[in-house]
C-alpha cells in the first residue's frame, strides 16, 4: 500500500499535469488554431456584381428562382442551392458512328447512351437505366442517379456535386463537352468528356482549381482513401438477364481479374479493393469500364463496388489519387470510360487488357475450356468471313466436328457391335461363376481382352464431346457476334424463321400460353429445331448397334425419354446450339447409313493367346484362396444329399 508522502506525490504530480495541458489549450486557441476562412457574399445584389457566364455556357437560374433558393452553406465548401426543375437547361448531345450520348448538366453526368448497332440492322440500344416513375412522372435530375458522377472523400461535398447545375460549354468540333461548376470563395470543378477515336470510349478530365485565400492549401483524400471516385450507377439496362445470364462486377489488379457476381454482393457492406488498376460492370453482350490515366509515381487508386439495394442496380467507382492542391494551384485527372458492346476488338482498341474482362467460363479452374470455347468463336467467325452467315458456319463447324471425332466413332460402333456378338459368351459365364463376382469380372475383361473389344469404347466419343458442347453452349449464348444474327438461308421473302441465334428459333407466337400455370412465358413461343431434335435422336438410338441382345423394357423406356427430357431442356436455349446439335445428330444418321454394315457385323476374332507369365507370389495366393473358396461351396453342396442317404437306411 502507499504511504501518505507517496499520496501527497501523486497528487501534487496530478495538478501539475492538469495545469500545464490546461496552458497548453490556451496556447494553441490563441496563436496557433487556424481562422475559418471568410464568408462569401450570398445577397443577391453581391451575386449580381459577380462575372457573367462565358458564351455558349448554360444560362442561370431566374431571379424568381434565385429568390426562393436556401442561402450558401456557410463555410467550406459553398455548396450554391441544387437547380429548380425549370431552372435546368437542355440536355447536352454527342454523337458519331458508334454512340449517341445524352448529358444532363446536373451533375455534368451521362442520362442516356444510344449504342448504334448496325452489324445486321439498324437499331439503337439504350443501355443507362432511367430512374422509375413516381406517380407517372420522372422524378428531377436533382433526385436521380446517372453514371459519370462524382462521390469526394470530404464529407462536406460528398456526392453533393450530383444534385448541383454545372455550366455546360460543347466543344466546336461537337465531340467534347465541358461541365463547370465553382463553389465560391473554395474551388472551381470541372468535368471534360471528349469522344475518343477508338469505338465507344470516351475520354474524361477532371479538375479541381483551388479557389481558396492565399496561403491555404486544400487536401482530397489520405492513406488508401482517394480524393474522389468517378461513379456508375445504377447499372446497365440490357435484355441479357432474360436468358439466365447475370451481371458482374470485374476488377483488374496485378495482371489478374476478380470477378464477382452483382447478386453476390452485399447492399449494406462497400467492397473495397486496393490497388486496383480498372473496374468494369460487364453483361453478356455489353461493358462499361473506367480506367484512370496518371503516371507510376503518383498513389495507387482505389476501387470501391457498392450494391444499392436492388434486384438489378448497383453502384460502383473508381478513385482518383490523394492530392493536396495550394491555393491558386490545380490538380488534374484524366480517366478512360468504355461504353459498349463486349466485343473483344473494340475492348483491344481501349486498353490492352480490358478484352480479359470478356470470358466464357468465369472460374479460374476452366481457364482451358475458356480458352477452347474463345479458339471454336475465332473458328467460326473464319467460317463467316468466307461464307457470311452464321447458320452456314455453325453447320461447317458441325461438320469438322464430327469428322474429327470419326475414327473414334468407328470404333465405339465396332465395340458395341462386339460386345453384341459376345454376349452368348457372357451370358455362359454368368451362368457358371455367378455366385464368384470376382471371378466373374476376371473372365469376362479377359473375353474381351482376347477378342479386342473395349467396353469403354461406345462411351468415349459422347464424353470427348462434351467439352465441345459446353464451350458451344457458353459461346453461341453470349458470344457478340451472333447477337441478332439472322439464318439468311431460312427466309421465305420478308420472313425469316430463325431471326436471332442467339435466341430461341420462335417460329409461332402461342399468345394463349404466355401465362400457362407452371411453366409461366416458357412456352410462348413453338420452337421447332428442340422437337426435331428430339425425332433425330430417337431416329439415331434405333439405328445405332446395342451392346447385347436385345434391351429389357426398362431401358428402352429411358432410351426414349431421354431425347424428349434432352429437348425440353434444350427447348428456350439458343436456336445456334439447337442448330449444331440437330445437325450432328442428322450427321450421325447418315453416318450410320453409309458405314458398310458388313464391316460393322464382322465377328470380332481371337486374338492368338501369348503365354501366360509366371505369376507372383500375391497374385498365386489369391488364385488359390478362391480355388479353396469354389472346393468348399461344393462339397457343402453335397453334404444334405449324404444326410439323406443315412436317413432312408
Amino acid at each position: 500500500m502507499l504511504d501518505d508522502n507517496n499520496d501527497k506525490t501523486m497528487a501534487r504530480n496530478q495538478v501539475i499535469a492538469i495545469v500545464l495541458m490546461s496552458v497548453l489549450l490556451i496556447v494553441w486557441f490563441q496563436f496557433f488554431m487556424p481562422a475559418p476562412p471568410p464568408v462569401q457574399p450570398d445577397t443577391p445584389d453581391e451575386q449580381a456584381e459577380q462575372a457573367p457566364p462565358a458564351a455558349g455556357t448554360a444560362p442561370e437560374p431566374s431571379d424568381a428562382a434565385t429568390a426562393e433558393a436556401v442561402e450558401v452553406e456557410a463555410g467550406w465548401p459553398h455548396l450554391p442551392p441544387p437547380p429548380s426543375a425549370d431552372a435546368v437547361p437542355d440536355d447536352i448531345v454527342l454523337e458519331d458512328d458508334d454512340r449517341r450520348l445524352v448529358f444532363t448538366p446536373v451533375g455534368g453526368r451521362l442520362r442516356a447512351a444510344y449504342i448504334k448497332l448496325y452489324h445486321y440492322e439498324d437499331e439503337e440500344l439504350q443501355i443507362i437505366p432511367q430512374p422509375p416513375l413516381v406517380d407517372g412522372v420522372a422524378p428531377p435530375d436533382t433526385d436521380a442517379i446517372y453514371p459519370l458522377g462524382l462521390e469526394f472523400s470530404d464529407e462536406a461535398i460528398g456526392r453533393e456535386l450530383d444534385r448541383r447545375l454545372f455550366q455546360a460549354e460543347k466543344h466546336a468540333d461537337g465531340k467534347g463537352v465541358t461541365f463547370t461548376i465553382e463553389l465560391p470563395g473554395a474551388a472551381r470543378i470541372s468535368k471534360s468528356f471528349r469522344m475518343a477515336e477508338s469505338p465507344h470510349l470516351l475520354d474524361l478530365e477532371v479538375r479541381y482549381a483551388n479557389l481558396e485565400p492565399e496561403g491555404t492549401e486544400r487536401r482530397h483524400g489520405i492513406d488508401r482513401t482517394p480524393a474522389y471516385w468517378v461513379t456508375w450507377g445504377p447499372g446497365l439496362a440490357t435484355d441479357d438477364q432474360r436468358r439466365g445470364l447475370q451481371p458482374s462486377i470485374v476488377i483488374h489488379r496485378d495482371g489478374h481479374n476478380e470477378t464477382t457476381a452483382v447478386a453476390k454482393l452485399d447492399p449494406y457492406t462497400p467492397k473495397r479493393i486496393p490497388d486496383a488498376e480498372w473496374i468494369a460492370l460487364k453483361t453478356a453482350y455489353f461493358c462499361v469500364a473506367v480506367k484512370p490515366e496518371h503516371s507510376d509515381e503518383e498513389p495507387i487508386e482505389s476501387a470501391v463496388v457498392q450494391a444499392v439495394a436492388s434486384e438489378s442496380a448497383v453502384m460502383l467507382g473508381l478513385g482518383a489519387p490523394r492530392f493536396i492542391v495550394p491555393s491558386g494551384g490545380e490538380n488534374v485527372t484524366s480517366f478512360r470510360v468504355y461504353v459498349g458492346p463486349t466485343y473483344k476488338p473494340y475492348l483491344a482498341a481501349a486498353w490492352p487488357t480490358l478484352p480479359s474482362a470478356k470470358r466464357f467460363f468465369e472460374w479460374e479452374s476452366m481457364w482451358w475450356m475458356d480458352r477452347f470455347a474463345a479458339g471454336l468463336l475465332t473458328l467460326l467467325n473464319w467460317f463467316y468471313s468466307i461464307i457470311p452467315s452464321y447458320g452456314v458456319a455453325i453447320i461447317v463447324l458441325t461438320v469438322l466436328v464430327r469428322m474429327a471425332m470419326f475414327p473414334l466413332t468407328w470404333k465405339s460402333m465396332k465395340s458395341m457391335k462386339g460386345m453384341q456378338a459376345l454376349a452368348p459368351q457372357m451370358q455362359e459365364i454368368k451362368e457358371k461363376y455367378g455366385e464368384d463376382q470376382q471371378e466373374m469380372n476376371k473372365r469376362v475383361m479377359e473375353l474381351y481382352r482376347d477378342h479386342g473389344v473395349n467396353p469403354l469404347g461406345g462411351c468415349l466419343p459422347m464424353l470427348l464431346q462434351m467439352p465441345v458442347f459446353l464451350a458451344l453452349y457458353r459461346m453461341l449464348w453470349s458470344a457478340y457476334e451472333l447477337r441478332g444474327a439472322p439464318f439468311t438461308l431460312l427466309s421465305f421473302g420478308d420472313y425469316t424463321w430463325i431471326r436471332d441465334l442467339s435466341q430461341p428459333d420462335r417460329l409461332l407466337h402461342l399468345s394463349f400460353l404466355a401465362d400457362a400455370p407452371f411453366v409461366g412465358s416458357a412456352l410462348e413461343y413453338l420452337n421447332i429445331l428442340p422437337i426435331l431434335m428430339a425425332i433425330a435422336m430417337v431416329v439415331s438410338q434405333k439405328l445405332m448397334p446395342t451392346s447385347g441382345p436385345g434391351q429389357s423394357e426398362q431401358q428402352r423406356i429411358i432410351m426414349t425419354v431421354m431425347p424428349v427430357m434432352f429437348a425440353v431442356i434444350c427447348y428456350n436455349m439458343a436456336s445456334g446450339l439447337n442448330l449444331y446439335i440437330l445437325t450432328s445428330t442428322v450427321l450421325g444418321i447418315a453416318q450410320n447409313k453409309l458405314i458398310p454394315s458388313a464391316k460393322l457385323n464382322e465377328p470380332p476374332k481371337k486374338k492368338a493367346t501369348r503365354p501366360k507369365k509366371k505369376q507372383n507370389f500375391y497374385t498365386a495366393a489369391q488364385a488359390r484362396k478362391r480355388q479353396m473358396a469354389k472346393k468348399t461351396r461344393e462339397d457343402n453342396s453335397r453334404k444334405p444329399s449324404s444326410a439323406k442317404r443315412a436317413s432312408k437306411r
